[in-house]
């Protein structure tokens, strides 16, 4: 049986209090189980017992963590707005600099899953080899999209919330589609930034 000892230690989590450290070592662990184990038997026969049982942990701490497989799978939820992300982006003033904003938050909830452990990379192969597991993960984004969307009403109109949020998700969904050997020269954040301005320049140039 794998246990917790075993994992390595989660990068940039040295420099946290023990217990919030063995917090994040636990959530990636049963991640890090969950992935393997679906990958390998697809959704139906990767039992939450079997998971628990590779992690080294009970079923009631996977369920401290997690509300599903397929949220182990995806790492929620590390795919969430924080109080604090939500203070810094609502301190802001209304329009200006939204789009950079957005950006700036959303990359913020990418990196957030890199330092509890979510193997991005690991959940690109497994939607491309179980793809069952696609609805639920269109799910958990959507919902994700509609609280940043409701966050970004409060500093603008819903409908240019809707559009600002559609065109910096147009960018993350060109990220994730990228090979993925590809390295980014820049901070995550920047290079959606640059995406999104990329793409207000061809659609400036599709009209000359």
């Amino acid at each position: 049986m794998t246990t917790l000892n075993t994992h390595e230690p989660v990068p940039g989590t040295t420099a946290l209090p023990l217990r919030e450290r063995k917090k994040v070592e636990t959530r990636a662990a049963i991640h890090e189980a969950a992935l393997r184990l679906v990958a390998e038997n697809g959704v139906e026969h990767a039992s939450v017992d079997a998971i628990c049982s590779e992690a080294g942990v009970s079923t009631r701490t996977f369920f401290n963590y997690f509300p599903s497989k397929v949220s182990a799978v995806v790492g929620l939820p590390s795919f969430e707005i924080t109080d604090a992300q939500r203070e810094a982006f609502l301190a802001r003033p209304g329009e200006r600099w939204l789009v950079r904003d957005l950006c700036t938050l959303v990359g913020g909830i990418m990196d957030a899953t890199a330092r509890d452990g979510v193997d991005r990379e690991a959940i690109r192969h497994l939607l491309s080899k179980r793809r069952e597991i696609a609805p639920d993960v269109i799910k958990f984004a959507a919902a994700l999209r509609e609280d940043i969307v409701e966050l970004a009403e409060q500093r603008t109109t819903p409908e240019r919330a809707q559009l600002s949020v559609t065109l910096v998700m147009a960018a993350v969904d060109s990220a994730l589609h990228r090979p993925l050997d590809a390295a980014y020269d820049q901070e995550f954040t920047e290079w959606l930034f640059d995406a999104v301005m990329t793409m207000q320049a061809i659609a400036r140039e599709s009209l000359d």
